[in-house]
């Protein structure tokens, strides 16, 4: 009896040092990504630089065949905003393109021509699979050094955290948040909360994006 008493011991004091430990990374890349980027990341399009190369962050155009994604029509309406107002040079989108059928760049391509956007101040990214491949492909294959990133606030921070610390002069316009239910606000919280962590940790090893390929010129 009392081995079983002191085994279980063990796994308590084990269990809770995991879970310690966790909570700690957690609040680590937490810490991190907002210390980065709080200060760099806007509101208001007024607050946003000039002559910035935009990067829009991809996300699925619809959530089913007939529900509309409002994320992206939400960072599209910012992107269109933020062009309006004369302060960018071009608007790269990045998205996933693996599959024939489905292609996120595109998708966000034609959402700003209907904006008014001009076509050839567009340019798709079609290997931005996740967020850290689109921040590092926009210098590294687009070649650009400024770069204002959209998306939804808790987005744009984790982008704006990911480019400074690799030394991309980034900042971030928040496209608007979009009223979800309890369920889903914790899905999407726990969520962020993993993929901070695995940012910090592709910072770490010095990760590469899957895709990279040739140079690819933007606009001027």
């Amino acid at each position: 009896m009392r081995t079983f008493l002191k085994a279980l011991l063990f796994i308590a004091k084990l269990g809770s040092f995991m879970l310690l430990s966790v909570l700690l990374i957690i609040l680590a890349a937490e810490s991190f990504t907002n210390l980065r980027a709080n200060k760099y990341c806007h509101d208001k399009a007024a607050d946003c630089r000039q002559g910035d190369v935009a990067l829009v962050l991809g996300c699925s155009k619809r959530l089913s065949r007939n529900r509309a994604n409002f994320y992206f029509t939400g960072r599209m309406q910012a992107a269109a905003e933020l062009w309006k107002t004369g302060k960018l040079r071009c608007i790269l989108v990045s998205g996933d393109n693996r599959e024939k059928y489905y292609n996120e760049p595109r998708d966000m391509k034609n959402a700003l021509i209907k904006l008014g956007v001009p076509e050839d101040k567009i340019v798709c990214d079609y290997a931005g699979l996740r967020t850290f491949d689109s921040v590092v492909r926009a210098r590294r294959i687009f070649g650009a050094e400024k770069i204002t990133i959209i998306s939804q606030s808790y987005h744009a921070k984790r982008a704006v955290a990911t480019a400074r610390q690799l030394g991309i002069d980034a900042e971030g316009f928040n496209a608007p948040l979009v009223p979800i239910n309890r369920p889903t606000w914790l899905r999407q919280f726990l969520r962020e909360r993993a993929a901070r962590v695995a940012m910090v940790f592709d910072l770490l090893i010095g990760s590469a994006p899957r895709h990279m390929g040739d140079r690819i010129p933007l606009p001027q």
